[in-house]
């Protein structure tokens, strides 16, 4: 692949993925905002608890039912268009922070910060997942997560250190950024295939491999090359197609059915099994006096491990494999879940002795930080790109954003509860017994896409139901997966 390709479809991206920091930036802006309303540092603008935790919830009621509409958005008007639209509605959702101090201005700008969040997470992955190259498109899904944990680190460390409206007018700036960064990405060569257009398709193919008229590249091999792509996905596209494109084509048609079990038991898993209290309630779950740091120090480090250990993964993924990362996290993530259990066990039911231990909660919050960043915190969105043919991607894409806002709702809503009854450790043997059980599911269902066009997926996928899980066609006689999606080819 020419190498301006490679940086082209990096720049695509992160644009687009631009739109899941600034949800990162909502999700974290909570954990500053919410100290400055407390102390009375947000000026005219006074709120009480009960309104507080309304403001926090409209943002999970928002995510809740915009994947429901994102999925038929981007089918009917383009991944690109839908996509964009997000720039203004982040910038008004900002913009009511900064000029509108009532309480109704916060609910409507955390709702529609909500909308944003269920579209981005239901259309950048399928996005991301159309225009990359096959042996880039694992580290280009991981990207995803990056920007959405760098969202959350950009409020929690700039938050405590500036006023309420510096923060609100700082976060404003970077939906503006997003919007023109994005405006020059090219529309996906999948869905303008999928409209029929398909010199249109031609066109935004060459630009995303880098061997158009701009890049200045004239060889002949790659430009034949990029044509034998181009008809290998006007054939995928063309055999999607033929099934339709209706929500039941899910459930009737077993591969698709397969792959969304995969996706969405992942995506429960990612949100149930403890990520979404973690960063919720880390001031309340971590004891004191805390050891060597100060207890917020340690939440900021919760989130740059989050994005740090991210590139870990991102270079591990296209070497090492989907399903060995996924299953390695949620296996460790079991692991860290119980000690966690068991430390506050002990707390509860022999003080004494627990006392000598309470780093132990402290080393379990980092880990568990980076053992989330490797695996489950981003391959659900890596699969979700590329486990669904072209004609259902979209109404996989919501349900896997629904079943995300659901789990994280229900994660966040029944801890304090629980916890307040039977003890924190009841909530983490649970997210225990979650991370282990999706830990087996994954073993037993999951199919390994590294390296795989979406042709080759689809066959994997079939020869899994027909035969069982764990099983591969040996003579199948698939297309072979195109040389110059090879980052590593200098041309």
């Amino acid at each position: 692949m020419l190498k301006s390709g490679v940086h082209r479809q990096i720049y695509a991206t992160i644009a687009a993925s631009m739109s899941i920091f600034i949800s990162g930036m909502w999700l974290g802006w909570p954990s500053s905002a919410s100290e400055k309303f407390m102390k009375h540092q947000t000026g005219d603008l006074h709120v009480t608890y009960d309104q507080l935790s309304w403001i926090v919830c409209m943002m999970d009621l928002g995510n809740f039912i915009s994947p429901l509409f994102g999925g038929y958005l981007m089918d009917r008007y383009g991944r690109k268009m839908v996509i964009a639209a997000l720039g203004p509605l982040f910038i008004v959702s900002w913009t009511l922070t900064l000029f509108v101090p009532t309480t109704v201005a916060l609910y409507t700008a955390r709702l529609m910060a909500g909308l944003g969040k269920g579209i981005s997470y239901t259309v950048v992955p399928v996005f991301l997942g159309e225009i990359a190259g096959v042996g880039i498109r694992g580290a280009l899904g991981s990207v995803f997560t990056i920007q959405l944990s760098g969202g959350v680190l950009f409020e929690v460390i700039v938050g405590p250190y500036v006023s309420y409206h510096a923060l609100n007018a700082t976060s404003a700036v970077v939906p503006v950024l997003f919007f023109i960064a994005f405006l020059w990405v090219p529309e996906s060569p999948y869905y303008l295939l999928k409209v029929g257009r398909a010199a249109d398709a031609a066109r935004c193919l060459r630009w995303y491999r880098g061997c158009d008229a701009e890049s200045g590249s004239g060889d002949e091999d790659i430009d034949a090359t990029v044509a034998t792509e181009l008809r290998l996905m006007e054939t995928n596209v063309r055999k999607d197609m033929e099934n339709g494109s209706a929500i039941g084509e899910l459930f009737t048609n077993r591969n698709n059915l397969r792959a969304l079990a995969v996706v969405v038991v992942a995506c429960a898993g990612q949100r149930a099994g403890g990520i979404s209290s973690l960063t919720a309630y880390s001031a309340l779950i971590l004891p004191e006096p805390s050891p060597i740091l100060g207890k917020f120090e340690f939440i900021i480090a919760f989130a740059i491990v989050l994005v740090v250990v991210n590139f870990v993964g991102l270079a591990l993924v296209d070497r090492v494999g989907r399903k060995p990362l996924l299953i390695g996290s949620e296996v460790g993530l079991g692991v860290v879940t119980f000690v966690f259990g068991v430390y506050y066990f002990a707390a509860e039911h022999f003080a004494g002795a627990a006392a000598a231990y309470r780093w132990l909660p402290y080393a379990c919050h980092t880990t568990f930080a980076a053992t989330f960043s490797i695996g489950i915190g981003f391959i659900p969105v890596v699969f979700l790109g590329e486990m669904f043919p072209v004609n259902v991607r979209s109404r996989c894409s919501a349900i896997a954003s629904v079943t995300l806002a659901f789990f994280s709702f229900v994660s966040n809503k029944t801890f304090l509860v629980v916890s307040h009854w039977y003890g924190y450790y009841t909530m983490f043997w649970t997210f225990s017994a979650v991370n282990f059980a999706c830990a087996y599911f994954s073993h037993r269902y999951a199919v390994e896409t590294t390296g795989k066009t979406f042709l080759e997926i689809q066959e994997i996928l079939d020869d899994s139901v027909r035969n069982g899980p764990n099983t591969r066609r040996k003579n199948a006689k698939i297309p072979q997966v195109i040389s110059y999606d090879n980052p590593s080819v200098d041309i």
